[in-house]
């Protein structure tokens, strides 16, 4: 049998800003965009305790980390970070979001009232050349998460394609909807790395991020491309 989320969704309500300030309309189309995937398997416990019971485990548990960076938006330039449990509903492939950030006050109210994620703030660094790419992810409190991926090798955008992505958000009743996101990355350039690294400079054990500890890096993609930062809608 497989094995059920025992999250509650009461445990992704968050506090909804009492003044809305106004985002650009979207979907925003988001071009020159640079991405930073990580699949990287975690223990099956600390994913079941944060999945819904809409949703199932994979086997072997793992974790989707999403960074990215763009610099041209109709809402400015902003970059984000989303850590995703690798999971199926209705016997599909899905990631749901158990945690989000970003550094742009209008993409995190429009994360927060479209799309359930990105719905916190924080800081973001990212670098990426030709060779190598790294990205720090940190809260108010300090450093969360931090990826290294020091080689890149060039692959045929074709290879790569993500799953949709789901979060819960909540409602101005004090409630939760679930939503999906659709893939919504064109890949215009792929490179993959094979000695990535997933590392903690801070303990934060407290945190999804940390609580959701890699312990063995499954597949590290660099991309570059247009992304579509789109309203989700109820899944299927």
């Amino acid at each position: 049998m497989p094995d059920e989320g025992r999250a509650r969704h009461q445990d992704y309500l968050i506090e909804l800003p009492k003044d809305r300030r106004g985002y650009p309309p979207l979907p925003w189309v988001c071009a020159k965009v640079r991405l930073i995937n990580v699949y990287f398997e975690v223990l099956k416990g600390p994913l079941l305790d944060r999945l819904p019971p809409e949703f199932c485990r994979t086997s072997p548990a793992y974790c989707r980390l999403i960074i990215a960076e763009h610099p041209e938006t109709p809402a400015g330039a902003f970059r984000d970070a989303t850590i995703a449990l690798g999971c199926r509903m209705n016997m599909m492939p899905a990631a749901f979001v158990a945690a989000s950030i970003t550094d742009n006050d209008k993409v995190l109210e429009a994360g927060i009232f479209e799309r359930g994620f990105p719905n916190a703030f924080g800081r973001i660094e990212f670098d990426a050349d030709g060779s190598g790419a790294r990205a720090l992810v940190s809260d108010a409190q300090g450093p969360l998460i931090e990826v290294v991926l020091p080689t890149l090798q060039t692959i045929e955008p074709s290879r790569l394609a993500y799953d949709h992505v789901d979060a819960l958000k909540t409602t101005m009743e004090g409630k939760t909807e679930l939503l999906a996101t659709k893939p919504d990355l064109k890949i215009e350039h792929a490179a993959i790395c094979k000695n990535a690294r997933v590392e903690y400079p801070a303990e934060r054990p407290d945190t999804p991020w940390q609580a959701l500890r890699c312990r063995n890096v499954v597949s590290a993609q660099f991309v570059r491309g247009t992304r579509t930062f789109d309203a989700a809608r109820p899944p299927g």
